[in-house]
Order: C-alpha cells, then sequence, then structure tokens
C-alpha cells in the first residue's frame, strides 16, 4: 500500500489557498486577520508549525514597545527561528522604508530568517543581507505549485528546528579516495520515517581532498548549514556563498579583508571588489557591501567555504554537509 507524500499534502495545501484567494479576494483584501486565517496559517500548519501552540508559533509579539510581529516561530528549545509578518492580500510587500523598519525589528530578535506575506507572495530576507532586497521569493502561482512548495520545504519547514524528527541518530561519512582530508567529523542528524526531504539525500561532511571533488563526487545537490538550514545548489560556488552568508549574519567582529586558504593573491572578503574580469559576488556587511572573491576551483571552494566557518564565534557549531 502505497504511502501518502508530504510534498503531495503541501502542493495540495497551496492549492486550495490560491483557490480560497480567488473565492474571497474582495474580502481578504480588505482585512488582514482574514488573509492569515485563510491563506497564511494553513500553510504553516501544513510546514509543521503548530499555529494554536503558543510556544511554537507566538503571535503579536512586541518588539521594543512599537512594533508587533504577526508570527515568531520557535524551536523545540525556545529559540526563534523564524518572524513572519503578514499583510493584506495584494498589499504592497516592498514599501520603501516600511519594509526597512519590519526587518529592523524582525532581525533584532536574532531569527534565521523574516517573511512579509500576503498569502500568495512569501519575501524572506536573511539577517546577512540589509539592502532591503529579498533573498528569495515565492510566488503561488497554480503551474508553479511544486515549485513553491519545494521552496516552502527549503526555507520554512518546521524540521528544519527540531520539530517533528524522531530519535534514531545516523552517522554518515564520505566515500573518498585515500588522499588526506581536513578535520571535519561526519555530520549526526535525526532522521524521521515521515521526513522525505532528509530521506531523500544522503549527505556526506564538507571535505577537501588532495584531487578535485568535482571529478571526484560529481554536481552538488544540497547544503546543510550548522543551524539544520538547507539550500538547493546549482554550482560549487554556490556552497562557498552559502557559507559566507551564515558567517556574514552570524560573526559581527570578522577581520576585513580576509584573505583566502588557496594561496592566492587576492583577498576572500573584502571591502573592495577585485579586478575587473575576476568573478565575485556582493554580499552585505556591518550595513555596507562587502565582496566575496569566487574564482576558484571545486577544492578551493570546499577549503574556503570550511575556512570561514572556521571564523565563527566559539563554541557555534561549525558543522555542514553536503548531498549529491
Amino acid at each position: 500500500m502505497p504511502t501518502s507524500s508530504p510534498l503531495a499534502a503541501l502542493v495540495a495545501t497551496l492549492a486550495n489557498v490560491c483557490y480560497q484567494a480567488e473565492q474571497n479576494q474582495a474580502l481578504l483584501s480588505k482585512n488582514e486577520a482574514a488573509t492569515r486565517a485563510a491563506l497564511i496559517d494553513p500553510i504553516l500548519r501544513a510546514l509543521g508549525w503548530d499555529t494554536t501552540d503558543v510556544r511554537m508559533v507566538e503571535p503579536e509579539r512586541t518588539v521594543e514597545n512599537k512594533q508587533s510581529l504577526d508570527y515568531v516561530l520557535k524551536g523545540p528549545s525556545g529559540t526563534i527561528q523564524s518572524v513572519v509578518e503578514a499583510k493584506k492580500l495584494g498589499e504592497s510587500l516592498d514599501k520603501l522604508g516600511h519594509v526597512g523598519a519590519l526587518i529592523g525589528y524582525a532581525f533584532s530578535l536574532k531569527p534565521i530568517s523574516f517573511f512579509i506575506t500576503d498569502g500568495l507572495n512569501w519575501h524572506c530576507y536573511s539577517p546577512g543581507h540589509s539592502h532591503y532586497e529579498p533573498t528569495s521569493v515565492i510566488e503561488l502561482r497554480a503551474d508553479k505549485l511544486l515549485v513553491a512548495a519545494l521552496q516552502f520545504l527549503q526555507l520554512l519547514d518546521a524540521a528544519h528546528s527540531g520539530h517533528g524528527l524522531g530519535t534514531t541518530t545516523i552517522t554518515v561519512s564520505a566515500p573518498v579516495a585515500n588522499t588526506a582530508l581536513l578535520n571535519v567529523k561526519p555530520q549526526l542528524y535525526q532522521a524521521s520515517k515521515t521526513s522525505s526531504i532528509v530521506q531523500a539525500k544522503n549527505y556526506y561532511p564538507l571535505s577537501i581532498s588532495l584531487t578535485d571533488p568535482a571529478k571526484q563526487l560529481g554536481k552538488p545537490q544540497w547544503l546543510r548549514l550548522p543551524n539544520g538550514q538547507e539550500h538547493m545548489l546549482k554550482t560549487w560556488k554556490d556552497i562557498l556563498m552559502k557559507a559566507a552568508e551564515f558567517v556574514l549574519g552570524n560573526q559581527d567582529k570578522l577581520a576585513i579583508p580576509l584573505p583566502d586558504k588557496a594561496g592566492k593573491k587576492t583577498m576572500l572578503l573584502n571591502w573592495s571588489p577585485p579586478k575587473e574580469g575576476l568573478s565575485f559576488n556582493t554580499l552585505s556587511y556591518q550595513n555596507k557591501p562587502i565582496y566575496l572573491y569566487t574564482n576558484y576551483d571545486s577544492k578551493s571552494i570546499v577549503a574556503n567555504a570550511l575556512y570561514l566557518l572556521q571564523q565563527l564565534p566559539k563554541g557555534t557549531a561549525t558543522s555542514v554537509t553536503i548531498a549529491f
């Protein structure tokens, strides 16, 4: 007998949310509370967040005696994972100034992510960015519901913070050649019998060998950061980008410029961009643009990602795993 698919159930929920938005547009466009009840709450519940449990989903959290934040999502230990701010259906999610203030209030709670949504459109912000531009956008459209469901599982699944996971501890190790490795311990994580997003991927500790990892292991698919958050990968450079974003958001005392681990003259992180023609990405640190050099092969990308994680404050988890 086939088992039910959590992904299929989430897609069905998103389809119903789109239907409710279409049928009740006149009311929802005037009523934020109705938008929350009909569109936002069902999505959060489908992602494992019990909106009736105030210890898991704290409603109307007041920050600095000024701003009330609609949803504060917490892990089993009470650690704040995400903040969600609701708007009426169709209301602008990117009003200049207003969004900046919301981001400031939300990140004063030190969550991993912050969302602004009208129920159909979700803008995700990261503490590593300060230009008021969302790092991810989820749009619920009838022909893109599977894509949206996968994005939700990546960004907002309650299992990422430990809710709903079983108690079986699984150790995985990387099948690498007899070459020197950095001292990185295999990742331990909790697996759930119903957690398809965990079962679907085999994770290996992010390590570096004397040969090219790209030739050994192929294309990377997913990255799991020390806080449990997962990111879909398209290229090896994405590993370096996500590691840099994580470190910039969790270490406020980085020595900039930061030299790389590959022995090149170009700095890994610098306030000034590399010379013209070189590959780099622009991030944000201490409310200023900062430049990440990315012109590396896969071996150097892994080395620099691990090197960046070593810059985190003492006692911060640095274990990173990758799925192929």
